[in-house]
C-alpha cells in the first residue's frame, strides 16, 4: 500500500505509526482473521474446499487461515477475502471485514432452494460473491476518482405491477430512453455503455447454461451480472439479459430484489407468472425496440420476414424476441392477429461486428490475458486510473486484478482505453 490508501483504509493513526515506528498493527484480536473468515464460508453454506477452488489456493491454506495462530501470507488472506465478498484491506482489522451480512444470508438461501425453483451452485454462489465484490470495490474507486454518472438514477422504483403488467414495463422503457436522451426510434447502441453512463457496474461471468443474469448488492450499491454462457453467447440475447437487469435495477424497488436476484433463460421468456420477471421482460424488449418503431415498421413493410429481419439488425434483438415482439405489439396496439409461424429464423440475419464490438471488446481482446472476464472492463479501467492517480500501488492493482505486476507495467492506458464507448 502507498500513503493514501493506508490513510484511506486505516485512517491517521496508522499512518502515523508507521511514519514514526516503520510498522502498524492490524489485527483486531487474537483470532483474527481467522474468524471473519471462517464465520463468511459457513454463512454462505461451502465448505472449505470449495472456497479453496474457487480461490485457487489449496484447502490446506483454506483450513490454516480459518485456525487462529496459525500464519497465512497476507496475499492468501487477500484473495480470499475478495472471494467471500469480504474487504480484504481490513480483513484482520476490522471484525467481519465489512462484509454485507444481508448478502451472504442470501447466498446461502438460494442455494438451499426448494420445489421447482432451481438451486445455486456452490460454485455460481462463490461467482456472485466474488462479483459482489467488484461492484463494491468498483464503486469504491469512482468515488474515490471523483466519477460521477453522466445521467443519475436515483430511487423513484415503481411497485405498480398490475395488470396489463407489460403497458407497465412499455411504459418504464419509454421512460428510461428519455432519460438516456434516445429518440423515439434510435437504436441502443450499447447496452454496456447505457449502464456505464448510469454509473451501474457490469460484471460479466461464465455461469453455465441455465442461469442468465443478476442484480447483486453489497452494501449500498447494486450491479448487474450477466452470464457470457448459453444462449446469452449470442450478442444479441445478451444485450435482452442485459436490459432486463437493467430493469429490474432501476424500477424494482429493493425490497422485491433482495440482495441478490437471479434470472434464468426460461423465466425471461415466460408471458406470464412472476409479475416482476414480466415487466422486466417488457421493459427489456420495449427498451431496445420502441413499441411505436415496430408499428411503423407494421405500416412501413407489407412482408412479416422483412419486419423480422429488420427488427432483429436496426434492433439488436434476437430472431425469437423479435418475432414475439411483433406479434405481441400489432395485437394490443393494432388489435391485429398476425401468424408468424412460417417465418424461420434460418432465414434471418446474425449480429453484424458492429453490434459485437459495442457490446463484446474487452471479453474479446484484453491486453493482459491473466485478468478474468469478471474483472475486466470498466473495473479493469478504474483499476490502472486509480494507479495512475497515485492512489493505489501496482502491487494492489495486481491483487484485484488477479495477475502479476509486471503484466500491467506499461498497460494502465490500453486498460482505460478499453473501457471508453466505441464509436464503432
Amino acid at each position: 500500500m502507498n500513503a493514501a490508501q493506508v490513510l484511506h483504509v486505516f485512517g491517521r493513526n496508522a499512518l502515523r505509526a508507521v511514519v514514526d515506528e516503520g510498522s502498524f498493527q492490524i489485527t483486531s484480536a487474537r483470532d483474527e482473521p481467522a474468524r471473519t473468515l471462517r464465520a463468511r464460508r459457513e454463512q454462505l453454506g461451502l465448505n472449505q474446499g470449495q472456497l479453496a477452488r474457487a480461490a485457487e489456493l489449496s484447502a490446506t491454506v483454506v483450513a490454516k487461515a480459518e485456525t487462529p495462530g496459525q500464519v497465512t501470507p497476507i496475499r492468501e488472506l487477500q484473495r480470499l477475502g475478495q472471494t467471500l465478498a469480504l474487504d480484504e484491506q481490513v480483513l484482520g482489522f476490522v471484525p467481519g471485514a465489512g462484509g454485507d451480512e444481508e448478502l451472504g444470508v442470501r447466498l446461502r438461501t438460494l442455494s438451499a432452494r426448494r420445489g421447482d425453483e432451481p438451486a445455486l451452485s456452490p460454485t455460481l454462489v462463490l461467482q456472485l460473491a466474488e462479483a459482489a465484490w467488484v461492484i463494491a470495490r468498483e464503486n469504491q474507486l469512482q468515488d474515490a476518482l471523483g466519477d460521477v454518472p453522466e445521467i443519475a438514477s436515483g430511487e423513484d422504483w415503481d411497485d405498480d405491477y398490475h395488470a396489463p403488467v407489460y403497458e407497465k414495463g412499455y411504459r418504464l422503457a419509454e421512460l428510461t430512453r428519455t432519460r438516456l436522451g434516445l429518440s423515439e426510434h434510435e437504436p441502443v447502441r450499447s447496452v454496456r455503455d447505457v449502464l456505464r453512463r448510469l454509473g451501474i457496474p457490469l460484471i460479466q461471468a461464465e455461469m453455465g447454461r441455465r442461469f442468465a443474469g443478476a442484480t447483486v448488492a453489497n452494501g449500498q450499491r447494486r450491479g448487474v451480472v450477466l452470464n457470457t454462457q448459453g444462449f446469452n453467447e449470442n450478442v444479441w440475447v445478451r444485450r435482452m439479459t442485459a436490459s432486463h437487469e437493467l430493469g429490474h435495477l432501476l424500477w424494482d424497488p429493493p425490497v422485491r430484489l433482495g440482495r441478490v436476484r437471479v434470472d434464468t433463460y426460461e423465466e425471461m421468456q415466460q408471458l406470464s407468472g412472476d409479475q416482476v420477471e414480466a415487466r422486466a421482460n417488457a421493459f427489456a424488449i420495449a427498451f431496445l425496440a420502441p413499441p411505436r418503431a415496430v408499428e411503423q415498421l407494421y405500416e412501413d413493410l407489407s412482408d412479416h420476414t422483412t419486419m423480422i429481419a429488420v427488427l432483429m439488425d436496426r434492433y439488436g434483438v434476437s430472431f425469437t424476441a423479435a418475432k414475439l415482439h411483433l406479434t405481441n405489439v400489432i395485437k394490443n396496439r393494432r388489435r391485429i392477429d398476425i401468424d408468424l409461424s412460417s417465418v424461420k429464423g434460418t432465414r434471418m440475419p446474425e449480429p453484424a461486428g458492429q453490434w459485437l464490438v459495442r457490446e463484446d471488446w474487452t471479453n474479446d481482446f484484453y491486453p493482459v490475458a491473466g485478468v478474468p472476464i469478471s474483472r475486466r472492463g470498466m473495473f479493469g479501467a478504474c483499476v490502472a486510473r486509480a494507479v495512475k492517480a497515485k492512489l493505489i500501488t501496482l502491487d494492489v492493482a495486481a491483487a484485484w486484478l488477479q495477475c502479476k505486476p509486471e503484466e500491467l507495467d506499461g498497460r494502465l492506458d490500453d486498460l482505460i482505453s478499453l473501457a471508453a464507448p466505441t464509436a464503432a
